[in-house]
């Protein structure tokens, strides 16, 4: 559970992983799992050369709704991003959006590819999901970074809904996840960035698909859980 994540990460030693500095890549399948997962160390990088890419739109967030389509998600959640990222200090983001289609990223992972390879082998730093977070989309994005990665390029990994999921004394990957330092300021501006997704954190209506995506457990892990990478 979420609490128990918290409570596991809180008790890791502080050991970063190795940053060498540079260009920094951060590639996610919708727009908000980077701020999720490390929008407080983001909020720390604004002096650094950032470009974030996201595969797709997030327009398949609400599938049940009848208060909002998926051409309004699609026009609304990148502008979220765009906010979050604002409000997290980074000055006019540079956010390339792949427009694949939510929710069927492994079925382009061709796509992902062609698009992909060049940024990251253009980085020094690349983060992009936990290849097994339980979403297959996150799924699918983080095998084929880790396949595009070359040794001379660093790697993180971030996850976001395996806090939501699994247990930490069920995970044969724990030594491999490293706590990243953040300020208390920096603390803040990821909950006020949080806040910018609103079609994911408020209900976009009244009816019964239009509750908020993320539910109170992951939101209160993101915004109180020490941020970590597995690299």
């Amino acid at each position: 559970m979420p609490d128990g994540w918290r409570q596991r990460l809180a008790s890791l030693p502080l050991q970063p992983p190795p940053d060498p500095g540079g260009r920094v890549l951060i590639v996610s399948a919708h727009p908000d799992d980077e701020v999720l997962a490390v929008g407080g160390w983001l909020a720390e990088q604004a002096g650094r050369e950032l470009v974030f890419v996201t595969a797709t739109d997030g327009e398949a967030s609400h599938p049940s709704s009848a208060s909002i389509t998926p051409d309004e998600l699609r026009a609304r959640r990148p502008d979220e991003l765009r906010r979050a990222l604002e409000l997290l200090g980074i000055e006019r983001p540079d956010v390339r959006r792949l427009r694949l289609p939510d929710g069927e990223l492994d079925r382009f992972r061709g796509d992902l590819r062609r698009h992909l390879q060049p940024l990251v082998l253009a980085a020094d730093l690349v983060l992009c999901p936990f290849e097994r977070d339980g979403h297959p989309d996150h799924d699918a994005v983080g095998e084929v970074v880790m396949e595009l990665c070359p040794a001379e390029v660093v790697l993180w990994r971030f996850p976001v809904w395996t806090w939501a999921w699994t247990r930490p004394a069920d995970q044969p990957w724990i030594p491999a996840v490293r706590r990243l330092d953040t300020t208390s300021v920096a603390r803040h501006r990821k909950r006020r960035a949080i806040s910018a997704f609103t079609t994911q954190v408020r209900p976009v209506g009244d009816g019964a698909g239009d509750g908020p995506v993320l539910e109170e457990a992951l939101l209160r892990h993101a915004r109180l859980a020490p941020e970590a990478v597995i690299a």
